[in-house]
């Protein structure tokens, strides 16, 4: 997936979108919204690849890869302008608060992902 939201970026013609407003593919990369993204997108492959290969790391890199798509999309609505009311902002972290506490307990806690890890 992470393959195919990068790819997406460079080869989808029109650009993206941020909010309620179209990006074009130049801007995208001149302003610094692709990189930021293609980064968040790296971290998160990574983390799958860690995951795949059964390293303990890869809990970590996933949840880091996790908030990092959303401190991505925050920097590329910022970057582009696109604001939001700071009720909405307040939601958005608490869903990512809450979404991090679930993926912590599930990837720290869970006795069949400790299992899969620690036999490979």
């Amino acid at each position: 997936m992470s393959v195919l939201l990068l790819a997406a970026t460079v080869v989808v013609p029109g650009g993206a979108v941020a909010g309620q407003k179209r990006i074009g593919s130049a801007d995208w990369w001149i302003n610094g919204s692709g990189l930021i993204f293609a980064m968040a997108v790296c971290l998160f492959f990574s983390a799958g690849i860690l995951l795949l290969k059964a390293r303990r790391l890869g809990r970590l890199v996933y949840i880091l890869g996790v908030v990092g798509f959303y401190v991505a999309g925050y920097f590329i609505e910022l970057i582009n302008g696109v604001a939001y009311s700071r009720d909405a902002y307040l939601y958005d972290l608490l869903f990512v608060a809450f979404q991090v506490l679930a993926l912590s307990a599930y990837f720290f806690l869970n006795r069949r992902v400790k299992d899969f890890l620690v036999a490979y």
